[in-house]
């Protein structure tokens, strides 16, 4: 007796979840991804992040013990504002933890890691495959759509959708290193972060706008004093998130990003990308459980993002029940 297939457009974090997900239910899942292996953009990657987990209880939701692939830097994260040291953030304290993590293709990725269970379990993978609008006519109703901040899929589905750019840089260190501090000041109208893990010291200054060459140097400057480390570049990013959560739409089943699974005020959007695999996989074989779960990760987002357009907004990352929150 043959299996039903699924097809998983994105072999980003939550497509990979999506798929062990459906894989262990007993579907044929094949996932299909533009670049020539998992690790996301090239233009983007290495890369480490910094992002609240609420450990065991995420693996425990997702089926995916995935604590080799994360460290805790609760007690460690610095932050900085206009160039001087404000000292520890107190993550603890508002009542969560953070841990860093890599992105990219290297073996130690959190990418890589899925990869290597999903292919061991049984998970097909159709890479260099372009996904275009006529493809996406193709494509059997219920795949799931998890192509991340990809403006070409946001264009294709008709999604309205906000700029997420920025700068980011990096540079190899001692392995064991492991750092994370948060970058307030007139650099930028947003904010900049560090994280280092995996022999990788990574910097993230995001910006919708350009930011003039005196400002990233400011920046720059402000890091190689703070943390006795400097790289050789700037690298330009930018890309799509939608203007809301989204799990249905055209028939499709959104995931990760594509389905709104971004914490609005600082941008976290790792743990919203593996949860949200879990929650696109419960969508193909309870749609009506899976918007129950959707909606009740997601209400704390669709709050902040209307507290976002009010005068005085301050960013806040206690929103309630969101995804970081998972126990």
């Amino acid at each position: 007796m043959s299996r039903k297939e699924i097809q998983i457009v994105g072999a980003g974090p939550a497509g990979l979840v999506a798929a062990i997900n459906l894989n262990r239910e007993g579907f044929r899942v094949i996932v299909k991804e533009r670049q020539a292996g998992v690790g996301g953009e090239p233009g983007w990657h290495p890369s480490v992040h910094t992002t609240p987990v609420a450990v065991p209880g995420l693996w425990d939701y997702i089926g995916i013990d995935l604590g080799e692939a994360f460290v805790d830097t609760s007690d460690i994260c610095r932050l900085s504002v206009g160039g001087q040291d404000a000292g520890y953030i107190d993550f603890k304290g508002m009542g969560y933890r953070v841990y860093n993590t890599e992105r990219g293709n290297r073996p130690t990725s959190l990418d890589s890691r899925l990869f290597r269970i999903a292919e061991k379990e049984g998970v097909e993978f159709d890479f260099r495959k372009m996904i275009g609008e006529e493809d996406l006519k193709r494509l059997p109703e219920g795949s799931i759509l998890s192509s991340g901040l990809s403006p070409e899929m946001y264009a294709v589905l008709g999604l309205e959708s906000s700029v997420f750019a920025g700068y980011w840089a990096y540079s190899e260190i001692e392995e064991d290193v492991v750092s994370a501090g948060t970058y307030i000041g007139s650099f930028s109208n947003e904010y900049g972060y560090t994280a280092a893990m995996n022999g990788i010291w990574y910097v993230l200054l995001f910006a919708r706008k350009e930011v003039p060459a005196e400002n990233l140097d400011a920046f720059k400057g402000i890091l190689e004093a703070a943390e006795s480390r400097s790289f050789e570049k700037w690298r330009r990013f930018r890309g799509q998130t939608p203007k809301g959560p989204r799990l249905f739409h055209k028939g499709f089943i959104l995931s990760g990003t594509l389905g709104g699974f971004v914490e609005p005020a600082f941008g976290f959007g790792i743990t919203g990308a593996i949860l949200s695999g879990k929650i696109s996989a419960m969508a193909v074989t309870d749609p009506a459980g899976a918007e129950r779960e959707f909606k009740f990760f997601t209400d704390g987002v669709i709050s902040h993002i209307e507290r976002k357009r009010k005068p005085g907004y301050a960013p806040s990352v206690q929103m309630g029940d969101v995804w970081f929150q998972v126990e």
